[in-house]
């Protein structure tokens, strides 16, 4: 009975060290995300179609993205994503004033 009951704790301690060592490989081997190319957002338009936002390098890629094809829809520099979020922080401090205003009364 010990014996049996030590044969199954040696077999299933072999079997979760190795799951690790082939969880350790996959993690090497696939590595860290890139930041060269990143997604900074999605739209989903329907099944299997959408709108993707990616940051490639310096520039900023509008994808159109159905279940066949890929399209870029529009390229900017990245300028000018860093303005249209300087703009987006100045309305929402704005709104945040006015609700302020609004609370005082």
């Amino acid at each position: 009975m010990m014996e049996e009951t030590l044969r199954i704790a040696l077999s299933l301690i072999s079997i979760i060290g190795l799951i690790l060592v082939v969880a350790g490989f996959m993690k090497k081997r696939t590595g860290t995300r890139s930041e060269i190319l990143k997604t900074l957002g999605y739209l989903n338009l329907g099944p299997r179609k959408g709108i993707a936002i990616i940051k490639a390098g310096e520039e900023i890629l509008l994808v159109g993205i159905t279940a066949n094809d890929l399209k870029l829809l529009k390229t900017l520099p990245e300028s000018a994503l860093e303005n249209e979020v300087k703009t987006l922080k100045d309305n929402i401090r704005q709104i945040k004033s006015f609700k302020e205003l609004l609370v005082r009364k």
